[in-house]
């Protein structure tokens, strides 16, 4: 019954949709297992195929609007065994174009595919064709799936491992939470046979970490896991549970809340430290401890008490100017099952350091040695001085100050209200906060000019190896003014297919990205540089987004000496398609920028779209030139009355493109 459902649905969808809108030519058919086989992993993991339009095969495994991927559709399909190579995965990136059928699939349909093969962050991917559509042929429905492939947690830690058994379905057995809070929203389990890593690329999760609730098992609890497998472009993969079934508890030890406060947040030697948190169990908490260590001494250990239900407290003496204190925290239950957070302390640990004189920016950006890079001071109110590093016209509502020409002096400051000049020096309050890997201060509670015009620092002289991605002084940099010398531009657009206006320079010592955050570069700023074009000297503030760091250049006096493979080269690269650019910023409140690239002079139209598909305003209309063009939206409809909060589209529309993308109105 199912089946003919199927049936009838899609032949009725098939009469209302223009035959003009279906591609007619023929692809060939290939393997699940020959898209996604390499013949030596640990070298490389592009697929043999990438970058051709095939059609492949598979068994649908969930629906398409479940995954975290904007607004967009996608899903894993398998060929229905359990076998290396045996996982795929399907993503379709303009859903406003409805003839390709993708909304309609569901769990146990059989579908064939057609699109180009790509890569993203090293997952292979096929992006279904949209331009025309080429509609998915839906064989059969509610096939039984495959049952999960039992995997350890090494199968999956190391690329060359774990590239086999990538977007399959897999389950990972009797696994112990090692740290429920590991950035990025992962969870670090292991085994026994090394470590894995649980992520929230179901919206099932995602949603809850957007809510700022943290959906997973608390440290030290025992489990087995099944999730779809994710190359996340790290040394490892990530396994990613569908929802809360694909968990089976095996304990259940006291859950810690990461809400573990400490008063004060800044201390001086003067001050008595109460750190207190909420801990609950299915049973009872037995006991709860906190443990410190005073300028890397041994711990000691300090009894909490329970305050009120479920709230425990602890006081760290007070300590003397300049010490570094480290903290974290244990919890026993009735039946003697323990856990902590941390969850892994040689990772990440709680900590302060005291300054009487005030604490400076390096205070607040240094790890004290430990990989996790998030600040101690996260989550509290500090006051910082430094020099103004950029024009408040570089980026609107964010500017960055430095306290000296070193590593670990710099600070991204988020200021709406505020213009600074640059070259003077500042003192801002405000509170400490890791954005998506990259710490900055915002909710700005005072700004004051200490002294104007004492000038900017000269940027500091660094190789791309040591502050890309990987690089060892990576983190160290971060927020601060750099400069590379002598550099090629190795790869032009390293998010192939894609186009996130970024592009990648090597110096010889190792890649690092070139990103286009700031307003004078607004949009695909790597549609300038070609493949072995050089730089004599690329300047900009060090960032890290996406799982990369990247160098931000301010304006075009911060590249010097950029000498191009020639203008031909770079005229064809313009016309070699349409492209549309995320907006910036966003969210946004109320102005926003958008960004397209023309290959042609041709007729160009731009509209943007509430969440139920009305239009709400044009913002473009006209004949545009070829090459790059940045419109403006004041968040305004066509009568000139502003616009709620809210999620909208914009889209673009030319001969035979449509491009469209999202973005969010905060007020």
């Amino acid at each position: 019954m199912k089946l003919l459902f199927t049936i009838v649905t899609v032949f009725i969808v098939l009469l209302f949709l223009p035959e003009a809108n279906f591609a007619q030519a023929v692809y060939d058919t290939v393997s699940i297992h020959d898209l996604q086989w390499v013949p030596n992993p640990d070298s490389s993991d592009a697929s043999l195929y990438l970058g051709d339009t095939v059609v492949v095969g598979g068994y649908v495994q969930h629906s398409p609007r479940e995954l975290w991927v904007g607004a967009r559709w996608a899903c894993y399909i398998t060929d229905g065994t359990q076998d290396p190579w045996s996982g795929f995965f399907i993503i379709q990136d303009d859903t406003f174009v409805v003839n390709t059928l993708f909304g309609f699939v569901q769990e146990g349909d059989f579908c064939y595919f057609t699109g180009r093969v790509a890569s993203f962050t090293g997952l292979t991917q096929l992006n279904l064709l949209t331009n025309p559509p080429v509609p998915i042929t839906i064989v059969s429905s509610g096939n039984p799936l495959p049952d999960v492939k039992v995997l350890t947690c090494v199968d999956l830690e190391t690329h060359g491992a774990g590239e086999q058994w990538e977007s399959m379905k897999v389950r990972i057995e009797n696994a112990l939470v090692t740290n429920n809070n590991f950035s990025g929203n992962i969870a670090v389990i292991t085994d026994g046979t090394g470590n894995g890593y649980i992520d929230d690329y179901f919206w099932y999760y995602r949603s809850q970490f957007n809510a700022g609730f943290n959906p997973w098992p608390s440290n030290n609890t025992n489990l087995n896991i099944i999730g779809f497998t994710r190359d996340v472009g790290s040394p490892y993969f990530t396994v990613n549970p569908r929802d809360d079934s694909y968990f089976e508890i095996l304990t259940n030890p006291p859950v810690i809340s990461e809400d573990i406060i400490r008063n004060p947040g800044v201390p001086l030697s003067t001050d008595n430290v109460v750190v207190s948190t909420e801990i609950v169990d299915n049973g009872s908490v037995a006991s709860a401890e906190l443990l410190y260590s005073v300028n890397w001494g041994p711990f000691n250990t300090v009894t909490m008490s329970m305050t009120t239900v479920d709230t425990f407290v602890a006081t760290i003496p007070s300590q003397a100017n300049n010490a570094y204190v480290r903290y974290f925290i244990k919890a026993t239950d009735n039946v003697g099952e323990t856990s902590q957070l941390p969850g892994d302390t040689s990772r990440y640990i709680f900590s302060y350091v005291i300054r009487d004189q005030g604490l400076d920016i390096k205070d607040v950006q240094y790890t004290w040695g430990y990989p996790d890079d998030s600040s101690p001071f996260e989550g509290y109110e500090v006051t910082l001085q430094g020099v103004v590093m950029t024009d408040p016209a570089d980026w609107t509502g964010n500017y960055y100050i430095q306290e000296k020409d070193s590593a670990w002096y710099g600070m991204w400051i988020s200021d709406p209200n505020n213009t600074p000049v640059q070259g003077d020096l500042i003192t801002v309050t405000g509170e400490v906060q890791e954005n998506f890997g990259v710490t900055r201060l915002r909710n700005l509670s005072n700004y004051a000019v200490v002294t104007p015009g004492v000038g900017v620092f000269n940027p500091v002289t660094v190789t791309t190896g040591e502050i890309g991605t990987g690089g060892a002084n990576a983190e160290a940099y971060e927020d601060v003014l750099i400069r590379v010398l002598n550099v090629i531009v190795t790869d032009p657009f390293p998010d192939a297919p894609s186009n996130f206006g970024e592009f990648e320079i090597d110096d010889s010592s190792g890649p690092v990205r070139v990103d286009d955050a700031f307003t004078a570069f607004n949009g695909n700023q790597d549609s300038t540089f070609q493949q072995n074009d050089t730089i004599e000297q690329l300047i900009g503030m060090h960032y890290y987004s996406f799982g990369d760091y990247k160098i931000l250049p301010r304006n075009n006096n911060d590249i010097i000496g950029h000498v191009s493979v020639g203008i031909e080269d770079e005229l064809e690269q313009i016309a070699q398609q349409f492209t549309l650019s995320q907006n910036y910023p966003n969210p946004f409140n109320p102005v926003t920028h958008i960004t397209f690239n023309a290959p042609k002079t041709t007729q160009v139209k731009i509209a943007v779209y509430d969440i139920l598909g009305r239009q709400v305003k044009v913002l473009y209309n006209a004949v545009a030139p070829a090459g790059s063009h940045t419109i403006s939206w004041d968040a305004t409809k066509e009568a000139g009355t502003p616009l709620g909060s809210g999620i909208y589209f914009y889209q673009l529309q030319s001969e035979n493109v449509t491009l469209s993308k999202k973005m969010i109105l905060v007020k």
